[in-house]
């Protein structure tokens, strides 16, 4: 009985299971198989490439996000706070494989929820397979919207912009690996220029430079 409730209150932290009944929940917790694992500092959660067949939530501790470009050229590494969900909008579609690689900073507690009875729940119960359309066609109009931004004419807001693209998240820490050629190229600007707005921002101390290496302490400082 005090698993139960222990699972219970565990689901309660979650988007997936906001909006739900005490009967629902008390449904869920006793009929649904989750898997539960704790692991230290320093373990891989996730990898990028692999494949995405369950559901794992982040329920305490922290872990440490890498994405790379596809080329491999850049990297950008940011911190993901509990509670969280490691990329659903992966579990269907075109490409069923995380992005994203997923390292535990903290001692971290997870939980996994198989594919099939992620199906299960969007079958029984309402709540649940509409917050999983919520949270996919909000990402999905989020991403679309950022393609209609009024191009920035200041490199420096193109610079931030860049970076917050490419995260998960628009605030927190974030360390980006890249050359600075590499980010003149891919902003089509010069990399003097594009030297001067970084140093700039240094000076503001906004960010902190270092060779192919440009760390922000909270890029929610940069935005507008």
């Amino acid at each position: 009985m005090n698993d139960q409730l222990n699972i219970y209150d565990r689901l309660l932290l979650l988007p997936l299971f906001q909006g739900m009944n005490k009967t629902d929940l008390t449904l869920v917790a006793g009929q649904t198989k989750f898997g539960f694992q704790r692991h230290q500092q320093g373990r891989t959660i996730v990898s990028e490439g692999d494949s995405c067949d369950q559901l794992h939530f982040l329920m305490q501790g922290t872990l440490e996000v890498t994405t790379h470009s596809a080329d491999h050229t850049y990297s950008i590494i940011e911190s993901l706070p509990a509670p969280a969900i490691l990329q659903p909008e992966h579990i269907f579609g075109l490409t069923q494989r995380y992005t994203r690689s997923f390292v535990a900073q903290t001692p971290c507690n997870m939980m996994s929820l198989d594919k099939s009875e992620v199906m299960r729940l969007t079958e029984e119960f309402i709540v649940f397979r509409l917050n999983l359309l919520n949270i996919i066609s909000t990402q999905s109009q989020r991403l679309q919207r950022r393609l209609w931004l009024q191009p920035s004419q200041d490199l420096k807001q193109s610079i931030v912009r860049f970076i917050e693209a490419r995260c998960l998240r628009p605030t927190g820490k974030k360390t980006v690996l890249i050359k600075m050629t590499r980010l003149a190229e891919l902003l089509n600007d010069s990399r003097l220029n594009v030297s001067r707005a970084l140093n700039s921002l240094q000076s503001q101390g906004l960010l902190t430079l270092s060779r192919g290496r440009i760390e922000i302490e909270d890029l929610r400082q940069l935005l507008p």
